[in-house]
């Protein structure tokens, strides 16, 4: 059974309906009227969807216990002063509504199906519902407009070329350096160099020994770490392998090093490093000159340094120079090549002396290389007048 307030709702929805249909009766043209019947038929039918009195009274007995009776207070209760106003509108509404039914079936449309209205409450909700006063919409206030973040373009990449990698040069292997053999020796006026023949497989070009007070000397060239090239060790033939070095001072040790070279100066065989000390030119004393029955008698002391230091006497005169040198061009008598030898007898028959003139005549020991000659010892000038 439904409680008291939801009888009052009921009652005000269908309030809302009878003033609905009684408006829209009025409106309308009451100089049609439907039958007495049809009013009454509409009415009980009306009247038979209220609900049970007495069955709502027992319940209220069987929950509250019976009931002894009812005040004036209680009589106006809204509860149970419902029935009957709800009775005393259907029958003003009856009449209303069955006017608008005929007038309906009376133009010859079809009959509006008439609602009926359930004894029981439905728990969804009725259509009347859409009648009952709308609330007015309170103003609410305008949303303040969300700042949208401008899209910032995605910068497109800028494609780059694949860099071709570099060719890398195959390596050429470096050859490994040749070996040669130097054997420096001390002389009078100089330094004889001596080395062994380059036999390697690169392709020689020249020889070239280095000199340095210090006994570190680079295999390159141009010289480095104090090295220098004396200018008298160049040679381009492989099987010359000697030279001489004159730029020396007496009493100083000096280091050598010999290496052959190719076209580019680059080393492709070396030496190691060897040492020699510089000496002054040595005096042979006095050249006796003198006529004898065969021709023209020389006599000087033989050289008595080493034989790696000699390699022929020349006996050198002028008839203009007062100093002849065999080195500086003048002319000789005879090239001696017996380092014992100390006498020389020029025949009457030559035709190199001639008779009643005078010449200076000297003799010198000379020692010949690959690349040049150097002198180690000499005598004094002798003046002799030719008979």
């Amino acid at each position: 059974m439904p409680s008291d307030d939801r009888f009052a709702d009921r009652f005000a929805d269908l309030e809302r309906d009878l003033a609905a249909a009684g408006d829209r009766a009025r409106s309308a043209d009451f100089a049609s009227r439907p039958d007495r019947g049809f009013s009454e038929d509409l009415r009980d039918r009306l009247l038979s969807q209220l609900p049970d009195r007495g069955a709502a009274e027992s319940d209220r007995d069987r929950d509250h216990g019976p009931r002894v009776g009812w005040s004036l207070g209680q009589l106006f209760r809204v509860p149970r002063f419902v029935p009957a106003l709800v009775a005393t509108s259907l029958v003003f509404a009856a009449a209303v509504g069955a006017r608008e039914l005929y007038v309906a079936v009376g133009n010859g449309g079809t009959p509006t199906p008439v609602p009926s209205v359930s004894a029981e409450p439905s728990s969804e909700p009725s259509a009347s519902a859409s009648l009952a006063p709308t609330l007015e919409p309170t103003d609410a206030p305008t949303p303040e407009p969300t700042a949208v973040p401008t899209a910032v373009p995605t910068p497109v990449p800028t494609v780059k070329p694949t860099p071709k990698p570099t060719p890398v040069p195959t390596p050429v292997p470096t050859p490994v350096m040749g070996s040669l053999s130097l054997w420096p020796t001390t002389c009078n006026g100089g330094v004889v160099l001596n080395w062994s023949m380059y036999e390697g497989a690169g392709a020689f070009n020249h020889y070239t020994t280095l000199r340095s007070t210090s006994a570190e000397i680079p295999a390159a060239y141009p010289p480095s770490g104090g090295a220098v090239d004396p200018g008298t060790t160049y040679t381009s033939w492989p099987e010359k392998t000697s030279a001489y070095d004159i730029g020396v001072d007496p009493g100083v040790t000096y280091y050598y090093r010999t290496m052959a070279f190719n076209a580019d100066n680059g080393v492709i065989a070396a030496s190691s490093v060897a040492s020699a000390m510089g000496k002054p030119v040595k005096a042979l004393g006095t050249l006796v000159v003198e006529a004898v029955a065969d021709g023209t008698k020389l006599t000087w002391t033989p050289y008595g340094g080493s034989g790696e230091c000699f390699t022929y006497y020349k006996l050198v005169y002028s008839k203009t120079k007062a100093f002849p040198a065999y080195l500086e061009g003048d002319p000789y008598l005879a090239a001696i090549s017996d380092q014992a030898t100390g006498t020389f007898i020029d025949p009457a028959t030559s035709p190199q002396l001639e008779p009643w003139t005078t010449y200076y005549i000297r003799v010198q020991a000379i020692r010949a290389t690959y690349t040049g000659s150097f002198l180690v010892a000499q005598t004094d000038v002798a003046i002799y007048p030719l008979p």
